[in-house]
Order: C-alpha cells, then structure tokens, then sequence
C-alpha cells in the first residue's frame, strides 16, 4: 500500500513540476499578438479565398497592419463595405471598388455542341481533361461536371443544361471558381456598365470551330465592321471586344450569325429585367 503511495505522490509531482515547465515555455515562446493587425482581420470576411493576392484573410492582414501592403480595397468579398472599414481605422482613403462578376466564356450547352466520346470517370472537369483533353468536341468549351461549383462558397454558379453559369448577383468575385476552372474560361468582369461578351473561347479557325459548336465565334469580322466605335478585333481566330470602348449598341450581335456575342449589364439592371 505504502509503494503505492509512493509512486503515486511521485506520478503527482513529476506532473505538476511538468506542468510548471510548459506554463514557463509557453510565455516565453509566446508569439506578441498584433493588436491593429487583429482590428483589421475581425473586418475582413474570412472567406480565406485569396484573391487579394495574399495566403488568406490573415497574410492580408498582417500585411495592411505592419504597412507593407497599401492597397486596401483588394478584398474582393468584402467589396466596398469591407475597404471603407478599413480606410477609417488606417486612415487610409479608399478608393471607390470596381464592382465585378465572374463570367463563364461559353454557350456550348449539350443542345449547341455534342461529345466526342463517352467519359466515364470521377465526375470531375479535372480528371475529365486529363483523358484527352476532355470529352466535348470543343476543345475550348465548358466540361460541365462542375468543378467551379464544388468550389463556390456563396451558391453563385451550376451547371444548367451541361454548362456552367455565373449569378452574378451572389457572385463576390472571390476567383475560387476562376482559379479552378481547367478550360480558363471563366473571367472577372467589371460590371459598372453594359457591354457585349463575345461568349466563346474557341481558337480553331473558323470552318474547325463551325463544325464543333452551333455558337462558336468562326472570326468572320461581321462584327468588327459592323461596330462603330471600332472596339472590336479579331486575335487567335476569334472576336474580341475592348470593353472600356463598347458603349452596348448592339450592332455586333445583330450581326453574329452564330449569336455567341450577348450582353453584360450590371447586376441591378438585370434584376430589372428577370
């Protein structure tokens, strides 16, 4: 009994003298919490996406918070509620943020275009590609099986009719669909104004690009002469328009004979017309 005592008083003691020893190291290796750079993460919506460039909320962070980093309005999430925060507590004037969306470059819905071969994999547009490129007659276009909506935290893009598409009115341009897209048919788009999209990514020549896709841009430059603001050119066998020009008449669409190009309003213009 008495041995057992004994050992249990030394199990005691070797416990709360370990404890002693941790309690001392972890103020001494305690790492000094910036306050400012505490204040600055708490406004930033945690969404961690990077889009700013940096690691996450906290590498944006820190970077306002020890000067390294000036620019505060690339929270994209945040968007311009977030950078006026931050503009009071740094004293920093913010610039107005340019209000963007992501938009999917591509009409090829399984109606306009057709598979080239029967994909059976993991339902992925990744491991779809990595078997030939991917199983749609364009090489260019939209894989349908939704990598960019695994990825999306604010519900803003499905795959509708085999392509995927942006709502832009929940999209917060945080990239992450962007980043994973294995095609790089998705763009960040400013949405101040209205302005015509050529809604293709296809780089074939024209006859190529006719046979595959029902709205592929075949670079027949009707648009380009019909435009009269002179924005439009043709580069890599397809049109493409210079949006800071284009004032949104139309006349390149009425022109298109595959209809790829349409439309971008802004999101309230187009909650107006839904």
């Amino acid at each position: 009994m008495n041995d057992v005592l004994f050992a249990s008083l030394i199990i005691g003691g070797a416990g709360i003298i370990l404890g002693i020893i941790l309690a001392v190291f972890s103020k001494l290796m305690a790492v000094e919490v910036d306050e400012k750079e505490e204040k600055i993460r708490a406004m930033l919506p945690s969404t961690n996406c990077g889009a700013c460039g940096y690691t996450g909320c906290d590498g944006y962070a820190q970077a306002l918070a020890n000067g390294k980093e000036k620019n505060i309005t690339l929270c994209k999430p945040g968007g311009q509620n977030t950078s006026d925060q931050i503009s009071s507590f740094l004293g920093i004037k913010a610039d107005k943020m340019i209000k963007t969306t992501a938009v999917v470059i591509c009409q090829g819905n399984s109606q306009r275009t057709q598979k080239r071969a029967d994909y059976r994999g993991i339902e992925s547009c990744q491991m779809a590609r990595l078997v030939d490129g991917g199983d749609n007659q364009c090489g260019y276009g939209c894989l349908g099986y939704g990598d960019c909506v695994s990825v999306c935290k604010y519900d803003a893009i499905h795959i509708i009719n085999g392509v995927a598409f942006v709502d832009q009115t929940k999209c917060t341009s945080c990239m992450a669909c962007i980043q994973t897209c294995p095609q790089h048919i998705i763009e960040l788009m400013p949405i101040e104004k209205s302005y015509s999209i050529v809604f293709c990514k296809n780089e074939d020549r024209g006859p190529i690009a006719n046979k595959v896709c029902e709205v592929s841009c075949i670079a027949c430059s009707r648009c380009v002469k019909a435009c009269p603001e002179n924005c439009i050119s043709i580069e890599n066998n397809r049109a493409v328009i210079d949006y800071e020009k284009c004032t949104n008449c139309g006349a390149c669409q009425q022109v298109c004979p595959h209809q790829c190009i349409l439309s971008l309003y802004p999101a309230d213009e187009l909650m107006s017309k839904v």
